[in-house]
């Protein structure tokens, strides 16, 4: 079982070196910075799990509700 937190990808950094991309996270707890290096072509707007301080799956609506 994998305790993660859902949250919407609100900000890519362009500045962030390409094996380690980072980015801003909106979560129910507030926004998270987060290491995309499992999504490295995640986009704005996306629904992601994060864990741990990495964004590991991405997830559409009827996901995030589970």
């Amino acid at each position: 079982m994998c305790i993660g937190i859902v949250g919407r990808v609100v900000e890519l950094d362009g500045d962030a070196p390409p094996a380690a991309p980072t980015g801003t996270v909106d979560t129910e707890e507030g926004r998270r910075q987060v290491c995309f290096a499992f999504l490295p072509d995640a986009a704005v707007g996306e629904l992601v799990l994060v864990h741990s301080g990495f964004a590991v799956n991405r997830l559409d609506d009827r996901g995030a509700e589970r």
